[in-house]
Formats: structure tokens, C-alpha cells, sequence
């Protein structure tokens, strides 16, 4: 590893000595031919292996539904165009292309848009496996990554139209490159640009650059030039950004990069904060923080076993204790470097998080930047089980260690299965149609709502789907931004230029063109917004305009129940709301307007419409 392998180090890995000397003789003969092939093979077996494993798993994993959190905006770009959120993510376009052909060939939307994320997941870790071999033995390193690429987390987020998968690449290649005697200044600033392109947390690796392309022997004219080279050849790997200026049009683009000052402010994030990570404006305490990430990553290497922060932590302090001394044949630099990125991506960047990690909410969104750290833990984790199988060199050892590796990787797929793969899901974008289907079909309304798991899944359903043309959600979180409202008119040109929710409603009902387009709330996202009248309508509440009469209670109650008859028959595939919070608190949409209805016929002694309310509910009654 960096500027060296531990494993006979004048031989480039998987070339058997054998083949070496052959290639000195003017021919090789038939058998000597076969022996370098049988080698090869053996040499390579693992890896082969490994490959078939993750891609069973992928294939096993990959969605046919959109899923919750970014899933649907990128699979609407990735198939119709358009521009993502914040920082843009120009690869995430460009894998596009391979997504519509695979539609084109006849997959479902969502799976045409997760297999070239997912198949790029699969790459990084059979990219990282030689370099774990060289640095460990291949045994280490195909338990390593046989372990690490079955992570829950690891499986859920990376086999899914993501950013995560490409993220991963990106990153392994950075540190193949790193690992390379061969690297030049140049070449790690041009690859650090372009993992920094696709995702801006491949910054966290700048320890690991700068320790590999540290001058040695030390002189500042050296580091000068090593500096110079890195820094130019890192911005011109920041260039695909500028792509997003290029074909931006399509059913959703967030923010305007066409100028300059646009693209700064879309690429630097500024919408969020440029240093937070969302819009959200919480302040979890950093324990917190530190508690959930140790958690996640201990808990992947150690097969799923640890399941508790102090547990992982001990996994995580034994790994490094076993692992932290250098190898002699390791330059200081690329070593050092690799383990102050892995401190700073454990613990740095968590504390750094402004989501609260201790709600499922929250430790669903944080859990896919452990990503990362995960990856990066697993050349401290081959070493540390080479190290540990020298200490125990009898045979009765190496089949107790075998046999503990085979169970880790067993409990990391039972894990993995048991708390839910993207497939599993088909919650979130059966919702999202359902909303769409929730006002009557013959005219045009408007929902308003918050939360990416109601906007981009209803993105993917509404744009690429076609369902329910006639329908306006309104995200109530970005309507603040000047773009969205602009977004919005184009669909809805007499909008009126409102930069809040419920002041939009007002202004909506003060336009006698307008005051009788139906107005529906998703989820009550505001004190205000609690305060408007509403009554059940499906899985949304219709605002009551108070220029009209107050309905009756029959009113409210076919309304209702003609919402519900649109849906189709209840599904009952739910995932496990474990894995995936957002299709629970989706699911109890289906329900919370029924039982608040019955609840309030009761209050006002309409019993029998209660009763009668019940009955024709048929499959959708409440369980």
C-alpha cells in the first residue's frame, strides 16, 4: 500500500513469479502457458468471487418503486433532466444516459435509474479489494470487503438512484491512486477535483492527498511545485460543474445556473448555508452525534454484532490498535494521512452535523455520510486481521478465525435482509401516487406540503410517471426561494407571488379567478398552517375557503371515502419501518384522517354515521 505492497513487493499484484520468468524467454510453451493461466486464476478467484456476491446482492436490492430522501429527484433528472439540489451534481446528469437506455431496454423507471448507481457501488469495492490484498493478503481483504459491502447502510443507500454508489467510486479510486507508487502531484489534485465534483464530502480525503503527495526528501522549492501542480489540477477537476449551465432545462431544476454568480451559489450550497448540511436549523448536541456515526460504523465491522455505541467504539479502538503501527515498507506520509481522514470523517465531520441524530428521521438522512468512513476503515480492518492471524499461527487458529469471518459475513446479510432492502419498499411511491389522486380528477388543485420524502417522490411519479398532471404541489420549506416560485409559475402562471404558505392561501382566496381552485395541506408543516380549517380527504386535509359554507358532515364523508376508492386496494408489502421511517410516517397518512373523522362524529353524537362510515370504509378501515 502507498508507494509499496507488503506482499512481495517487486511483483505487481495477481502476476505469479512464475509468469515473470516466462515473459524473460523468447516463447512460452503450451503447459507453461496453462500453469500461468491455473495462477491467475487462483490469484484472482476471491476477487471473482467477491464480484459475484455484490452483484447478487445489488440485484437483489435494487428497487422497482422510487424510494424516500433524494432518490426521486435524481431518478426524474437522471431520466427527464434537469438540475438537482445543492451542489448539483453533474455526475448524477451524466449517469442519465446509461439510465434512459436501460428503459429504453425495458426496465421500470426506478431500477433503470439505481443500476448505475448501484453497479458503480459494486466497482468501488472490487477497486479497493487488490489494494486490501496487497496491503493484507487476499484472505483479509476479501473478508473485508465481503464484510463492509454487506453493511446494512451499505446496501441500502448505494443500490438506489443515489449519489453514494458513484461517491464511493470516486473515493476508492482516489485511494488506489494515493496507494500507487506511480503518483504524481498532478494526477491526486485532478482526481481529488473530480471525487470533490460529485460529491463535496470526497473533500474529507484532503489529509490522505496531501500525505501522499508530500515531497520526500522535504525541500520548499519541492513542496512549491508539488502545490502548485495539486491545487491547478484540482480546479480542473471541479469543471463538470459547469456542466450543470449546460442542458438544464427538463421537468425540475432547482436553482438558476445559468450565470455565474447562479453556479457559485447552487455549486457552494448557499440555499442550505454554505457549512450545513440542510435546512434544517437544529443543534443536536455533538455526543449525540459522536454516539450515532461510532455506532453505524462499528457496528459494519463487526458484522452487525455491535449494537450499541460503547460496543462499536471498543470495535473501532481494537481495530486500531491492531492496525495503527506503520508498515515498515508504508511511506509516513500516505499512512498518516490515511488515518487523520478516518479520524476526521469518525469524528470530525459528525460533530459537525445540524440534524438530530436521535430521531429515525434524522439517523436516516446521517447514517448514508458513514458511507465514507466506512470505506475507509477497511484498510485498518484488513490489516488488523493479518495482524491478528500472525498472532495465532497455528492451523486451529486459522480455522477459528475462519470461522468467525464466515460468521460475520453471515450476520451481515441476515442483518442487512432483516432490516430491509430498497426493493422491500414500495410505500413511498405508492403514496406518492395516491396524493396525486386525491383530488377530484377533473381539475386542476393545489397541495402543499414539506419534507423530500413527499416533493421528489411525487417529482418522479407526477414527471416520469405521468400521474396526475393536474395537480400543484407546493413544497412549503422552499417557497422562500425566489427560483421555486418561478419554478411554479411555469406550470401554474396566475400564482401569486407569495414567499409564504398560509399568506399564499389568503392571496389565493382573494382572487375571485382563483378563490375556488381546491387547496389541500400534505402534513400540517407550521404553527400557521395548524390554524387553517381543514376536514380529511384521503391521505390530505382540504382546507375549507371561508367564503364558502361549511360542509356537511355526508359531504366530508364521500368525499372522503370517493378518495380512498381511487387508491386501489391497500398494500401490504410494508418495509420495515426500521429501515425505512419515511413510508411509516407516509403509511399513517392512510389512516389519521379516518380515525380523526370517526373521532369527531362521535363527538358530536353522529354514531350511526360513525357506524355507517365504518362499513363502507371496507379495506381501508383502520388497523
Amino acid at each position: 500500500m502507498y508507494g509499496g505492497a507488503l506482499h512481495r513487493p517487486s511483483i505487481p499484484y495477481g502476476v505469479p513469479s512464475t509468469a515473470v520468468t516466462i515473459s524473460a524467454e523468447p516463447a512460452a510453451t503450451p503447459s507453461s502457458e496453462r500453469a500461468s493461466a491455473i495462477d491467475w486464476g487462483r490469484a484472482q478467484w476471491p476477487w471473482l468471487a467477491l464480484a459475484l456476491l455484490l452483484l447478487l446482492l445489488a440485484a437483489l436490492a435494487i428497487p422497482h418503486h422510487v424510494q424516500a430522501g433524494d432518490a426521486g429527484e435524481f431518478a426524474t433528472v437522471m431520466l427527464e433532466g434537469g438540475v438537482p439540489h445543492p451542489s448539483g451534481y453533474p455526475w448524477m446528469r451524466a449517469l442519465g444516459g446509461p439510465a434512459r437506455l436501460l428503459r429504453a431496454l425495458g426496465a421500470t423507471p426506478a431500477a433503470a435509474a439505481a443500476w448505475p448507481c448501484a453497479l458503480a457501488g459494486v466497482a468501488a469495492w472490487l477497486v479497493l479489494w487488490p489494494l486490501l490484498a496487497r496491503l493484507a493478503g487476499r484472505a483479509a481483504a476479501t473478508v473485508a470487503v465481503a464484510v463492509l459491502a454487506t453493511a446494512s447502510p451499505v446496501v441500502l443507500h448505494v443500490n438506489d438512484s443515489e449519489v453514494w454508489g458513484p461517491h464511493l467510486l470516486a473515493c476508492a479510486l482516489l485511494l488506489r491512486l494515493c496507494a500507487s507508487s506511480r503518483r504524481r502531484p498532478w494526477q491526486l489534485g485532478l482526481a481529488f477535483g473530480l471525487a470533490v465534483s460529485h460529491h463535496l464530502s470526497a473533500g474529507l480525503m484532503l489529509p490522505l492527498v496531501v500525505g501522499a503527495a508530500w515531497p520526500h526528501p522535504f525541500s520548499w522549492r519541492r513542496l512549491a511545485s508539488v502545490a502548485a501542480q495539486g491545487v491547478g489540477a484540482g480546479l480542473l477537476g471541479l469543471l463538470p460543474y459547469a456542466t450543470l449551465a449546460i442542458g438544464s432545462g427538463g421537468p425540475w431544476r432547482w436553482g438558476d445556473t445559468q450565470s455565474l454568480g447562479g453556479l457559485l451559489h447552487h455549486v457552494l450550497r448557499a440555499d442550505y448555508g454554505v457549512l450545513e448540511l440542510s435546512l434544517h436549523a437544529e443543534d443536536p448536541h455533538v455526543l449525540d452525534q459522536w454516539a450515532r456515526a461510532v455506532e453505524v460504523v462499528g457496528s459494519a465491522h463487526s458484522g452487525g454484532l455491535a449494537g450499541s455505541p460503547l460496543a462499536a467504539a471498543l470495535v473501532l479502538v481494537a481495530i486500531a490498535a491492531l492496525a495503527l503501527r506503520r508498515p515498515a515498507t508504508v511511506p509516513p506520509g500516505p499512512w498518516w494521512g490515511l488515518w487523520i481522514t478516518v479520524l476526521g470523517c469518525t469524528l470530525g465531520f459528525p460533530a459537525a452535523h445540524n440534524i438530530d441524530p436521535t430521531r429515525p428521521f434524522g439517523a436516516w438522512i446521517l447514517e448514508r455520510f458513514d458511507l465514507l468512513t466506512i470505506l475507509l476503515w477497511a484498510p485498518p480492518w484488513a490489516v488488523a486481521a493479518a495482524r491478528l492471524r500472525e498472532r495465532v499461527p497455528s492451523r486451529a487458529g486459522a480455522v477459528v478465525l475462519g470461522t468467525g469471518a464466515a460468521v460475520l459475513v453471515a450476520t451481515q446479510l441476515l442483518r442487512t435482509d432483516a432490516r430491509g432492502l430498497p426493493s422491500d419498499d414500495a410505500g413511498v411511491e405508492r403514496y406518492a401516487r395516491d396524493l396525486l389522486r386525491t383530488p377530484a380528477p377533473d381539475r386542476a388543485a393545489i397541495v402543499i406540503g414539506t419534507d423530500d420524502h413527499r416533493l421528489f417522490p411525487l417529482l418522479f411519479v407526477q414527471h416520469v410517471q405521468h400521474e396526475g398532471p393536474a395537480t400543484i404541489y407546493i413544497d412549503a420549506s422552499l417557497l422562500s426561494q425566489p427560483w421555486y416560485r418561478q419554478h411554479l409559475r411555469t406550470r401554474f402562471p396566475a400564482l401569486p407571488e407569495v414567499d409564504k404558505p398560509v399568506r399564499l392561501v389568503s392571496a389565493l382566496w382573494a382572487d375571485p379567478a382563483l378563490r375556488d381552485t381546491p387547496i389541500y395541506l400534505a402534513n400540517v408543516f407550521s404553527r400557521p398552517a395548524s390554524t387553517l380549517p381543514v376536514v380529511p380527504q384521503g391521505v390530505l386535509w382540504r382546507v375549507l375557503a371561508p367564503h364558502r359554507p361549511p360542509p356537511d358532515p355526508a359531504e366530508v364523508i364521500e368525499d372522503h371515502l370517493a378518495a380512498l376508492r381511487r387508491y386501489g386496494e391497500p398494500a401490504l408489502d410494508h418495509a420495515p419501518a426500521v429501515a425505512h421511517p419515511w413510508t411509516a410516517d407516509l403509511g399513517a397518512a392512510y389512516n389519521e384522517g379516518t380515525r380523526r373523522l370517526l373521532a369527531a362524529l362521535h363527538a358530536e353524537g353522529r354514531d350511526a354515521e360513525a357506524s355507517a362510515l365504518l362499513s363502507a370504509l371496507g379495506p381501508w378501515r383502520p388497523r
